[in-house]
């Protein structure tokens, strides 16, 4: 997703890149998605930029998000 270091990565990115593996099975129904942290540091973003990518697709019912569970 980041294809040059300056290249500048939006919550909406973050959020099509989740989406995308979603769709295409990369994460399979139910399957445990990985932390915020991780995706951050994977995306080159801040933490925030993924929970807003997340809460995003939470409310449209898209993920299940549970407090110290995490997100499926």
């Amino acid at each position: 997703m980041n294809d040059t270091p300056a290249e500048k990565v939006s919550f909406r990115d973050v959020k099509a890149e989740i989406l995308r593996r979603i769709t295409q099975q990369e994460w399979v129904p139910g399957a445990l998605l990985p932390g915020e942290v991780d995706l951050a540091a994977e995306f080159a973003v801040a933490r925030a930029t993924v929970n807003r990518a997340m809460r995003e697709l939470t409310e449209e019912g898209l993920l299940e998000r549970r407090r110290k569970a995490g997100t499926r």
